[in-house]
C-alpha cells in the first residue's frame, strides 16, 4: 500500500504569444499554442511547498504562472500573473522551475512555447493515520498536492475493488521510433482518481524515451469506473501495460 503526499494541485492551461523581455523575442520567437504549433506535455512535476506562516494563516486558492517552456523542455521565463499570497507566489516558481515538459513542435521541430500553469494551494484535514512519503517524484499533468497531510492510494483486494477500463486510448508511434523499428511494451504505474481519471503516472518499464512519454501521454487519456472501498470511489493504484508493434 502506498500513500502519495503531494503539495499543490496543478492544472496546465494554454496561454500567451510574444516572450516579455524584447531582448528574448529578438533572439527566438516564442510561439502559443495552435496553428501548427503542438502544446507542450508535462514530464516531470515538482510540487510546491506550503509555507509556514501560509499554513497558519490558513492560507488558499491559486496562483496562476504565465511560463515559456524552452526546445529543451526546461522552463525558461516565468512570472506570476495572479498572487495568492508572496511567499506562496515564490514557491509556485521555485517549483515550476523544476518542471520538465515534452517540448512543443513547429513543424516537427522544438520551439519555445508559452504556456499558463495554476498550482492550487488547499488545506486539508488531518488523515486517521500519519502519511507514508513516496519514493519517486511521478511524471504526470495533473496531480493533488496539499501541506504535510497525505490522500490515501489503496491497491486492488482486501476489500478494494480494482477499477473497470470504460475507455482505452492508444498510443502513438514517434517518426523516430517508427524509423528505428523499436517494439515493445511501456509498463505504466497509474492512480486512477475517484472520478475515474488516471491522475499520477510513472513509467515503470521503459522501452524508448520518446514511446515512453507518449505511454504517458495515452494512459493519461484512458477512462475507468473508479475502484470502491466500503461502496464508496477512492483512488486506487494501477498498472497498464501499453504494446507498441509495427504492422
Amino acid at each position: 500500500m502506498r500513500v502519495i503526499a503531494p503539495m499543490a494541485v496543478v492544472f496546465c492551461l494554454v496561454a500567451g504569444s510574444i516572450a516579455a523581455n524584447p531582448r528574448q523575442a529578438a533572439e527566438r520567437q516564442v510561439y502559443k499554442p495552435g496553428d501548427g504549433v503542438s502544446l507542450p506535455v508535462v514530464v516531470k512535476e515538482a510540487k510546491p511547498q506550503y509555507t509556514a506562516d501560509a499554513m497558519r494563516a490558513r492560507v488558499q486558492g491559486t496562483v496562476t504562472l504565465e511560463c515559456v517552456v524552452q526546445p529543451d523542455g526546461t522552463i525558461g521565463e516565468a512570472r506570476v500573473t495572479k498572487s495568492l499570497d508572496p511567499g506562496l507566489d515564490e514557491e509556485a516558481i521555485k517549483a515550476v522551475r523544476q518542471w520538465r515538459f515534452k517540448a512543443g513542435l513547429k513543424d516537427g521541430k522544438p520551439v519555445p512555447v508559452r504556456v499558463t500553469l495554476e498550482m492550487t494551494f488547499t488545506l486539508r484535514d488531518k488523515p486517521a493515520k500519519p502519511p507514508v512519503s513516496f519514493g519517486s517524484a511521478p511524471v504526470s499533468l495533473t496531480g493533488g498536492a496539499y501541506p504535510p497531510q497525505a490522500t490515501r492510494v489503496y491497491e486492488p483486494g482486501d476489500g478494494v475493488t480494482a477499477p473497470v477500463l470504460v475507455k482505452p486510448v492508444r498510443p502513438q508511434y514517434t517518426p523516430a521510433a517508427m524509423h528505428a523499428k523499436v517494439e515493445g511494451m511501456v509498463t505504466v504505474d497509474g492512480v486512477v482518481g475517484t472520478d475515474g481519471t488516471v491522475g499520477d503516472c510513472t513509467v515503470k518499464t521503459p522501452l524508448d524515451s520518446e514511446l515512453d512519454l507518449e505511454a504517458i501521454r495515452a494512459a493519461k487519456q484512458w477512462l475507468f469506473t473508479p475502484g470502491t472501498k466500503d461502496g464508496k470511489p477512492v483512488r486506487v493504484r494501477i498498472t497498464i501495460d501499453l504494446a507498441f508493434t509495427l504492422r
